[in-house]
């Protein structure tokens, strides 16, 4: 739930906005001052914890530690690796083939 104030009420009501807010984990209030372009966010530290330790493996998925699509690059041309691995496979038929021979022997 979040609740907007002025500044000059936060600071008439602060022990009262300290308690609801330590008693409501996640709970954020807004406190608007005239001079000021933002508000400023009043939460709990085990909330702007949370949300530190969220947005920091958050950072650490996207940061590009895994990426397959373009993640290799070689100077041969489409046709050489069509090419190769049509060897691989020819190659690995003959050794399946061979493995079959000798288990029917």
């Amino acid at each position: 739930m979040k609740r907007q104030m002025s500044i000059s009420e936060a600071r008439a009501r602060l022990p009262e906005l300290a308690h609801r807010i330590a008693a409501s984990p996640g709970r954020v209030e807004y406190i608007a001052h005239r001079d000021l372009d933002e508000d400023i966010a009043m939460t709990t530290r085990s909330h702007l914890r949370f949300l530190e330790d969220s947005l920091r493996e958050l950072r650490r998925r996207s940061a590009g530690e895994f990426r397959l699509a373009g993640s290799m690059s070689s100077g041969f041309s489409d046709a050489q690796v069509e090419a190769g691995l049509a060897a691989v496979k020819t190659a690995a038929a003959g050794t399946a083939n061979a493995k079959r021979k000798g288990l029917a022997t």
